[in-house]
């Protein structure tokens, strides 16, 4: 087996803003057709607005607000336990909605049958909304209060430059990886088991854009190589 892993994707020409992408506290949905279209002049001002910090931002400035062990293991453990959840209710509103939208396109409609389409769309969306909100509460409970200014002050300034740093920590994550890799086959021991995790987890979850589970993967390959 090979080093492949290490071509793709930390090494790859993809611009920083892929491992930035940031754990929506809130899903939405779009309008389902004109009927639906929003007044902006009476928008309703979202509650949660600036309350809760996604976690790929908490964990990519974790230095800057000097993030314990601690709190980065307490947050990996929160977001893997939400996101499997996240990803079925997800699949579950996308199949919903397209019901529903091919439904109201239909020429005669049965407004009761309408409408318990809709309550499928919302139940979902609903339960989505929950389990984020609790995911935000968690993290933002996990936090100091001078550790939550300090994103704050993040977030207004832009991610460029976390983008940057969470790169170049990875990168130099998947070089020991790699060093780490070669010491064991140069010793006798086949080190398949480490690059199969590099291949069949960590790739898939970085090509997803899931930065955190893939750098705890990453973080998990490496003490097994410390061991």
């Amino acid at each position: 087996m090979s080093l492949n892993f290490l071509n793709d994707p930390m090494h790859s020409n993809r611009p920083p803003q892929h491992t930035m992408r940031l754990l929506l506290v809130l899903a939405a949905i779009t309008s389902l057709c004109p009927l639906f279209a929003k007044d902006e002049s009476k928008k309703v001002p979202d509650p949660f607005a600036g309350a809760f910090f996604p976690p790929e931002l908490v964990l990519m400035a974790r230095d800057r607000i000097a993030l314990t062990q601690e709190q980065q293991q307490a947050l990996r453990t929160q977001v893997e336990k939400a996101q499997p959840r996240s990803d079925e209710l997800r699949a579950q509103l996308e199949k919903e909605t397209a019901a529903l939208s091919a439904l109201v396109k239909q020429e005669r409609l049965e407004g009761a049958t309408v409408i318990t389409q809709l309550d499928k769309v919302l139940d979902a969306e609903r339960e989505l909304k929950h389990l984020h909100v609790g995911l935000g509460v968690a993290i933002k409970n996990l936090l100091t209060p001078d550790q939550q200014a300090t994103l704050r002050e993040i977030a207004k300034t832009g991610f460029a430059q976390l983008g940057e740093d969470t790169r170049k920590r990875l990168s130099e994550k998947v070089e020991r990886v790699k060093a780490g890799a070669t010491k064991m086959a140069e010793g006798g021991t086949d080190p398949s088991a480490i690059l199969k995790a590099m291949d069949e987890k960590f790739k898939p979850l970085m090509e997803s854009g899931k930065v955190i589970e893939a750098e705890a993967e990453l973080d998990r390959v490496l003490e097994q190589l410390t061991k």
